[in-house]
């Protein structure tokens, strides 16, 4: 069977997810996550807008998608490819065998810190559906925001000041567009707000060792295949102050004609956009199911 693999970003964790790596009972993981954010401990359940802080959310995110994948590993086939988004590129390069789920959570806790220290003050992210790219970026550019990832030819996500935000959605809906989505992000991820966060990430990364990858990994920025480590690292740091080409990195998972495409959460956005491109093959989320055996009956079914 031919799996490809989906790692979700930041935006949909809960305190569900948490309670999740809890349950799995990977000690290595939890003594990670809590060494790094050791305020987690102190909150059960965590509150959701402390879940939206990059210190919080990019070590349990990892770590809560690398305790689900330490589930399923051994009961799938070896990927033929991985994706993650924004965030997700780090489990992607992870379970390939870039670095260690436990040096991951070390690396998401300096990811984090990066960008709190390359943006700070409020910033915010905000999805916008319905309306041309080059119109979206003139109408962002006059706010002061930047065009972050592109989802879809017409599904675009923006990131600038928190302050300009509200504005600059009354613009967009006076324009006609369709949608407006205000993410829980407080980062202008994937700007060049966040130039330095890419040059100091990139030094911490070029202490691990290079070697070939399990499986390509490809990049969120424009889809290129990075089948050694030292790429996919590059990619990793290169993300954070560059945009994002998603729909370019789904349109390569495609191609390489999986059987089934598994997107591991939170959440179930990255499904719903692969869905929406390649309705020909089958895709679910893990947040889909209720356990991991729901997943691998949900496989086992694609493999026919």
């Amino acid at each position: 069977m031919r799996l490809a693999l989906l790692f979700s970003g930041q935006g949909g964790q809960t305190a569900a997810h948490w309670r999740q790596l809890v349950e799995t009972g990977n000690a290595g993981l939890l003594s990670a996550v809590s060494a790094v954010v050791p305020e987690l401990c102190s909150h059960n359940p965590p509150r959701s807008e402390w879940l939206a802080e990059n210190k919080v959310a990019q070590p349990l995110i990892f770590a809560q998608q690398m305790a689900l994948w330490g589930k399923l590993r051994d009961r799938l086939p070896q990927p033929i490819c991985a994706a993650g988004y924004s965030l997700g590129e780090m489990a992607a390069c992870c379970v390939a065998g870039a670095f260690s789920p436990i040096q991951g959570v070390g690396l998401c806790a300096t990811r984090a810190a990066l960008m709190d220290q390359a943006a700070p003050g409020e910033y915010g992210m905000l999805a916008v559906l319905g309306l041309e790219e080059a119109r979206v970026a003139q109408l962002a550019s006059a706010a002061g925001f930047a065009i972050a990832i592109r989802n879809a030819p017409r599904h675009l996500v923006l990131a600038g000041p928190q302050a300009g935000q509200a504005a600059l959605a009354s613009t967009l809906a006076a324009a006609g567009a369709t949608r407006l989505v205000a993410l829980p992000i407080r980062t202008p991820s994937h700007t060049a707000r966040l130039l330095s966060a890419t040059n100091a990430f990139a030094e911490h990364l070029l202490a691990l060792p290079d070697a070939r990858l399990s499986f390509p990994v490809f990049s969120a920025v424009d889809a290129t295949a990075a089948r050694r480590v030292a790429p996919a690292l590059g990619a990793l740091a290169r993300q954070l102050a560059e945009p994002l080409d998603w729909a370019a990195c789904l349109q390569a998972i495609r191609e390489m004609q999986p059987d089934a495409v598994l997107e591991i959460g939170p959440g179930n956005a990255l499904a719903r956009l692969f869905g929406e491109m390649a309705p020909e093959i089958p895709v679910r989320a893990s947040d889909d199911f209720r356990s991991s055996d729901g997943i691998v009956a949900w496989l086992a079914s694609c493999a026919g």
